[in-house]
């Protein structure tokens, strides 16, 4: 049977972030961070300012996008007295004048965040949020909940740190977790290359989902079929009566359904019948005795980037398994 756990590692290393890529977004996130210091260093007199990295880039499940732009995400933590507490919308003023000259293009004030633009590269959003009790050491691991400036709901209680800290705990003896994270979303990233109307769920969705369903196997392409598999056992109400279409966080807020987001009926399906045509792709490939015909199987699914040209059959010519019929026919009529 083919087994192509080598050409999954490749696949990785040309997915995830090169150090290279790194430091520069690191060094562009750090630019922006002194320019915030520097405001409210100048500007706010009963207020400090901190920092803290969040998202994929601190969990090191990034990948490269098809698209070219990268997404990262930094914290920053508003610190002063209940009384000084400020509007949501002062709160995304004060950064958004803090940033505006970072680059030549204009911030973005949006519901969530701030967001600088670097063209044609990356962003970095900005989620800002406020506490009243700072410890100097470990800010962020006290008892209170930091409260995030969301322009549509107000403060409400948010705690990305926790969320990394919780997968942090999830990989930390399995780092094939990791890996698996960036495989879904290299899938989704494809998907929705493919057809930009498609929503897929979130990169955190993705995360909670491989790390709650993972299954561990010494080769990644078994290790990614089973806990596809898993995930679908527990997440499609329409072929398993006993699914739940739902995904919460692990942390604050726990009673929030992530997957509530991507719930209509045309998103549900869509998503239900890829990752069903994804499983069925992925089960042919490990029981095919060719490597190539099993490759050409998972990249159908993870896109070009997906080194089929590098796999070679021992045999002269291909020996994959005949099947007696062709793919299952899906929900939308499309093979797998």
């Amino acid at each position: 049977m083919a087994d192509l756990h080598s050409t999954f590692l490749e696949f990785d290393d040309i997915i995830k972030l090169s150090s290279d890529k790194k430091k520069s977004l690191r060094t562009s996130r750090n630019s922006i961070r002194e320019d915030i210091r520097d405001y409210f260093d100048e500007n706010r007199d009963k207020h400090t300012v901190s920092f803290k990295g969040q998202g994929s880039f601190l969990m090191n499940t990034t990948i490269e996008p098809l698209s070219g732009e990268y997404d990262v995400d930094d914290g920053v933590y508003i610190f002063g007295k209940e009384e000084d507490k400020p509007t949501v919308q002062t709160a995304h003023n004060w950064i958004y004048n803090a940033v505006k000259d970072r680059t030549s293009s204009e911030p973005l004030d949006k519901n969530t965040c701030v967001r600088v633009i670097y063209k044609k590269d990356y962003h970095v959003d900005l989620p800002i949020y406020y506490k009243t009790d700072k410890s100097d050491d470990q800010f962020i691991l006290d008892d209170e909940v930091p409260l995030l400036a969301h322009k549509s709901k107000g403060w409400v209680e948010s705690d990305p740190y926790a969320f990394k800290k919780w997968f942090d705990d999830q990989a930390k003896s399995r780092p094939q977790l990791k890996r698996i994270v960036r495989y879904l979303k290299a899938w989704s990233n494809k998907k929705q290359e493919d057809n930009s109307l498609l929503r897929f769920p979130s990169g955190m969705v993705f995360t909670i989902l491989a790390s709650e369903n993972y299954v561990s196997n010494g080769r990644d392409d078994k290790a990614l079929l089973g806990t596809l598999k898993a995930i679908q056992q527990s997440i499609d109400d329409i072929k398993f009566l006993s699914a739940n279409y739902s995904c919460y966080r692990p942390t604050v807020d726990m009673y929030e359904n992530l997957l509530d987001k991507y719930s209509s009926q045309g998103t549900k399906s869509s998503f239900l019948n890829a990752l069903d045509s994804f499983i069925k792709s992925g089960e042919q490939a490990v029981e095919l005795e060719s490597k190539k015909d099993a490759c050409a199987k998972w990249q159908k699914h993870l896109g070009d980037r997906f080194p089929c040209s590098n796999v070679k059959d021992n045999n002269a010519e291909s020996s994959a398994k005949v099947f007696a019929s062709p793919d299952i026919i899906k929900r939308d009529n499309k093979s797998a």
